[in-house]
């Protein structure tokens, strides 16, 4: 995996934190993401993101996005880790 990616990966999980870490702030990500509007841009203003990060986060799959505290913090460890 190349740095760019590992960023990406990072980024995604700072996501999934954000997404796990409060229920109204779930629900306004997850309206947000589903709008017809690809480009995500309300989405984006509100996790602070790029719009290709925020496709990426469209594209993940619900089961993948439900993280615990303890599982986040594993694959920050693992991935900051691979950045070495």
């Amino acid at each position: 995996m190349d740095t760019q990616s590992i960023n990406d990966e990072l980024e995604l999980l700072r996501l999934k934190e954000l997404f796990m870490s409060d229920i109204e702030i779930r629900s306004k990500m997850a309206m947000l993401i589903c709008e017809e509007d690809s480009s995500h841009k309300d989405f984006c203003e509100l996790t602070h993101c790029t719009p290709d990060i925020a496709k990426m986060f469209a594209e993940q799959l619900l089961i993948d996005v439900f993280l615990t505290p303890e599982e986040i913090a594993s694959e920050r460890e693992r991935l900051e880790r691979m950045k070495l």
